[in-house]
């Protein structure tokens, strides 16, 4: 009897949880889609992504320029709910200590549930460390809330993460070298009725198909191989480079693949790989998937808004 009345409130909770969220304005906007740490230009930068569910923020990744990149579409730093990391490469994770510092900095008034594989809390540590004088002074001369107690730091694993009043997520763990198994993760968000899937950093990756099943919009990462040689060619790169880089990612058939037998309706591309060679074009990179995947396809660009219909 116990357990039925605790499933039928679960489900009630459930269910308002979806009602709030689907009366709720829902908006994914890139923030940066550039793979890898270089930082070349100024139009695009590291990955980064946004989701907007009424007025709460959820963050995914948080590359360099993650902070800047939310002023420029609107986004107050204060309304950030919650920030989700999908591993602890540099080009994911080095605006993390801005959007702490500066959210904190710009009225936050409520705590941020943060989400990151193995390291994320030594990682916090060490930022507090960092501006160990400066938050204390602001503390004591400003009368600012503890940051500490603002920030809710979780380490993750594999299946369900985090549950609100508007999102219900969960993780995937996928292979990325030359991480191990379990440090990088793809997410999936469920917003009402709605299905948002981020792959991540990985390779192909079979039970990553499942993961993404019937998703309404999947943000793919992906690698163009020939696009990486001719990276090489221009950083100086030798071979070590080309085939790291490649084997870490997904390529483009691989993508393409993926989001059909996915049955995906919306692909998105971000964490472009080069993203700053202007020769790929968005056809190019569409026309490297699309006989792979009938659906649609968007080629990601900074500050795009992404509809969820």
């Amino acid at each position: 009897m116990l357990k039925r009345i605790y499933l039928f409130f679960t489900l009630l909770l459930f269910s308002a949880a979806t009602l709030a969220a689907e009366n709720k304005e829902i908006k994914l906007i890139l923030l940066g889609t550039k793979g890898g740490p270089s930082l070349l230009t100024h139009k695009v930068l590291p990955q980064s992504s946004a989701l907007v569910v009424g007025k709460d923020v959820y963050i995914i990744d948080a590359g360099y320029g993650a902070s800047y990149r939310l002023l420029e579409a609107g986004i107050k730093l204060k309304d950030i709910k919650g920030i989700f990391i999908t591993h602890m490469h540099s080009d994911h994770i080095l605006d993390y200590p801005s959007l702490i510092m500066n959210s904190w900095l710009s009225g936050l008034n409520h705590s941020i549930e943060i989400f990151g594989p193995p390291g994320i809390q030594e990682t916090t540590n060490y930022i507090y460390s960092a501006f160990k004088r400066d938050i204390q002074l602001r503390i004591e001369d400003e009368g600012r809330a503890d940051i500490h107690s603002l920030m809710k730091v979780h380490s993750y694993k594999q299946g369900a993460v985090y549950q609100d009043e508007n999102i219900s997520v969960s993780a995937l763990a996928v292979p990325h070298s030359p991480f191990k198994m379990g440090e990088a993760y793809a997410f999936r968000f469920e917003i009402g009725d709605k299905v948002i899937v981020f792959s991540g950093d990985m390779n192909f990756n079979k039970p990553f198909v499942q993961f993404a099943k019937n998703a309404d919009i999947l943000v793919s990462e992906v690698v163009h191989i020939e696009g990486v040689n001719g990276l090489a060619q221009r950083m100086g790169y030798g071979k070590k480079f080309i085939d790291a880089v490649i084997s870490h990612h997904t390529t483009t058939q691989d993508v393409g693949k993926t989001a059909q037998k996915a049955e995906v309706k919306h692909l998105v591309l971000s964490h472009l790989v080069p993203a700053e060679d202007k020769t790929l074009t968005d056809e190019k990179w569409k026309a490297e998937i699309s006989p792979y995947y009938s659906g649609k396809i968007t080629v990601g660009k900074d500050l795009m808004n992404i509809a969820v219909e």
